[in-house]
């Protein structure tokens, strides 16, 4: 207790003493001088395979780190292949090499506890290694083997794959994410390389030659620069990279220069709608600039004044005086390799959209009339010098930037050329470059709100014309074309025969005319797991009644060829619409019984479509087209079984719409067929609901209302 009180009465003295010392005038402290910088020479080394080396010894710790930048990115994609790099950059690390599995990398790094990471963006790819330095050369040699003999496993790219779908069905979450997403389609075009993106059918058309290609192509290694820092001895570093690296062969392909960007200055207004938002997320500007323009330095100053800071003309105006805005701000945007985006963002409640934009294009137009206070430019200026010193303030920093300004040919010291220039900008030079670079009467107006509670409609803006931009998903249904080679259909037509054989065969299967099954369908959501009882009769070919028993509730789901009926959201039974028919009879084409049946039916093409490894057992893969060569499903078949495993297409969910693999883990044989009684529901990669059947019934008598509206 005494030890309390004391250390109680000590601290209040403390407090005392630096409430006294912080009652001086802040202006009047004095400041020691900054120490002068000191930059570490990186020493650069090339290989005679065109590998360059760039090397920085570090032994303050025992750490080895290693960045690469490789000469390749998502712009040299096949636009109906999009997201082909991406996946590439994660399984050429994830899919193991042909001495080491994904797994095994996995463990081995795990062991030592270090990393190696590989990833290609829109420009660029880019690889990195940490371990201790006691296991340099292990993190070199997984990385060299990572780099130069990926086997890009089936297994990591469905995975990939999967990842990548589970994104594009959230893309549309997040307001302001589809406010950036949306603006660079608007800024760059719908369908150029910096503002594409993946959509379903595009991840489904990658297949893995596609990996294997893309990684032909662009991985060699006068494609590469290697950065290498922390405790080593460089001669020792040098042999260890030579030792894995030095034999690789020079590529044969040069990689084709980023396109150029085309754009013209016009006034535009786009709206997208968000029912369930309150506020409006916009976006409001024209094309940015390149880092190499003779008024970056001014433009920088620019940008800080006018929203690039917490003291920015629309921080303190839009947001602080008037109360427009949760948040406000400004960015004028320079890249060395192709022009940025200026974008101005503002998140205002719905009632206050129009008025906000307008204090906006307000503030745009202020830049270029009134140059900025001698406390502006304070500000402004001493945002950016002050905060200097820090790009030096790792190893890592240094070498990775004297990396990337080699590749683009830019001088080493382009950092302190900038900021000597930033020192002298002046308030005219702030209000020349506003004038030069800012079009407040020629910018794309981006909207994501609900239009009914804004205060001005974006027609009543009189900015320009009005574009409503629709972001729905557009469905996996457009993949790629099946390859219906006779090689790939004739081995198709066997594999769907063994599978006809594997059930009971023909006969068996020409007798079945109708089946009733009846157990419990298991819904996997967030909140748990929902067990539902269900009964399903099936008519051959085209009449089916679904009956769940939701909480105590019946929930139908019925169709008659041409008609049917289903709960609506109220609960009561509707007639099915054109579209719920439509759906009804893709359910029927991808039934596996009505498959197996078919599988003379000329109408209907069976094309070998791959084979993978699946825990230990060899699944064969076989996609089943229509007439028109469109794809309906995709069938797994055991390879020893020869019994369907899985059944994968596009479709409709309880939990939604999207990429869909039914999977058939038991059997059980009614009436000389093995029907399957066991089973679950992916979608998108993410298990949804398990189903396990208690009751199977074949050519069960049918009650004469079975497929009518129920009462």
């Amino acid at each position: 207790m005494i030890k309390y009180k004391l250390g109680i009465y000590c601290l209040a003295i403390l407090l005392l003493i630096a409430s006294s010392a912080f009652s001086q005038n802040v202006e009047e402290l004095e400041y020691p001088k900054l120490n002068k910088l000191e930059i570490p020479d990186v020493e650069k080394v090339s290989l005679s395979n065109g590998l360059r080396i760039y090397i920085l010894e570090d032994h303050s710790l025992p750490l080895f780190n290693a960045r690469l930048r490789i000469n390749c990115g998502s712009y040299l994609e096949p636009a109906d292949k999009s997201g082909l790099a991406d996946i590439c950059g994660v399984v050429m690390r994830t899919g193991g090499t042909s001495k080491y599995t994904g797994d095994e990398i996995d463990e081995i790094l795990e062991g030592v506890g270090g990393s190696v990471e590989t990833s290609i963006g829109r420009t660029s790819g880019s690889a990195s290694v940490n371990v201790l330095s006691e296991y340099s050369e292990l993190g070199i040699e997984v990385l060299a083997e990572i780099l130069r003999r990926p086997v890009f496993d089936e297994d990591k790219i469905e995975l990939a794959q999967v990842e990548q779908r589970s994104a594009i069905s959230r893309r549309n979450d997040d307001p302001f994410g589809i406010a950036r997403r949306e603006y660079r389609k608007i800024i760059y075009g719908e369908e150029s390389v910096y503002a594409r993106h993946a959509e379903y059918a595009t991840i489904n058309a990658i297949s893995r030659d596609d990996l294997v290609d893309f990684h032909g192509q662009y991985l060699y290694p006068e494609n590469i620069q290697i950065a290498v820092w922390g405790d080593f001895e460089k001669k020792d570093i040098i042999n260890l990279i030579k030792k894995y690296f030095g034999d690789w062969k020079r590529g044969d392909t040069r990689v084709p220069p980023l396109p150029p960007v085309e754009y013209d200055f016009v006034n535009r207004i786009h709206y997208i709608e968000k029912e369930d938002v309150n506020q409006s997320n916009i976006l409001m500007g024209h094309i940015g600039g390149l880092r190499s323009d003779d008024d970056y330095a001014d433009r920088i100053v620019m940008n800080s004044v006018l929203g690039g800071s917490f003291g920015s003309r629309l921080f303190n105006n839009v947001r602080s005086k008037e109360g427009l805005a949760y948040a406000a701000y400004g960015v004028y945007t320079a890249n060395v390799e192709y022009p940025g985006i200026f974008y101005n963002y503002v998140a205002t409640k719905s009632e206050t959209t129009g008025k906000a934009i307008n204090e906006v294009i307000e503030e745009i137009e202020r830049m270029q009339t009134d140059p900025p206070t001698e406390e502006e430019m304070e500000v402004a200026k001493g945002g950016y010098l002050n905060s200097f010193v820090f790009n030096f303030d790792s190893k890592a920093e240094v070498i990775q930037r004297l990396m990337t300004y080699d590749f683009y040919g830019l001088p080493h010291d382009l950092l302190q050329r900038e900021k000597e220039r930033v020192e002298r900008v002046s308030p005219q030079d702030v209000v020349d470059a506003a004038k030069a670079n800012l079009h407040p009467e020629q910018m794309h107006i981006l909207i994501v709100g609900k239009g009914d509670n804004f205060d001005i409609s974006p027609a009543e803006l009189n900015y320009g014309p009005v574009d409503t931009i629709d972001i729905s998903i557009p469905s996996g249904e457009a993949t790629a074309a099946i390859d219906i080679s006779p090689e790939k259909v004739i081995k198709g037509k066997a594999l769907l025969a063994e599978a006809v054989e594997a059930v009971g065969g023909e006969d068996a299967l020409n007798k079945v005319e109708s089946i009733r099954m009846k157990g419990t369908f298991k819904l996997i959501t967030p909140q748990g797991e929902i067990p539902v009882p269900y009964e399903r009769l099936y008519e051959l070919p085209d009449r089916y009644s679904l009956k769940f028993n939701m909480m105590g509730q019946n929930v139908y789901d019925i169709f008659n060829r041409d008609k049917g009926w289903n709960t609506g959201p109220t609960g009561q039974v509707v007639e099915k619409t054109e579209e719920d028919i439509k759906q009804a009879r893709e359910e029927i084409d991808r039934e596996l019984l009505y498959i197996l049946k078919q599988a003379n039916n000329p109408d209907y093409t069976p094309v070998y479509d791959g084979e993978r490894v699946i825990e230990g057992a060899k699944v064969e893969y076989v996609a089943i087209a229509d007439k028109d060569g469109e794809r309906i499903c995709r069938l797994g078949f055991g390879s020893k079984t020869h019994l369907p495993v899985s059944n994968s297409y596009w479709g409709e969910t309880p939990m939604g719409e999207g990429n869909v693999t039914d999977t058939y883990e038991s059997y059980d044989e009614i009436n000389g067929v093995k029907i399957a009684v066991a089973g679950a529901t992916m979608l998108d990669g993410n298990k949804i609901a398990e189903l396990q059947v208690s009751e199977v019934e074949i050519n069960p008598a049918i009650p004469e209302n079975a497929f009518s509206k129920p009462e």
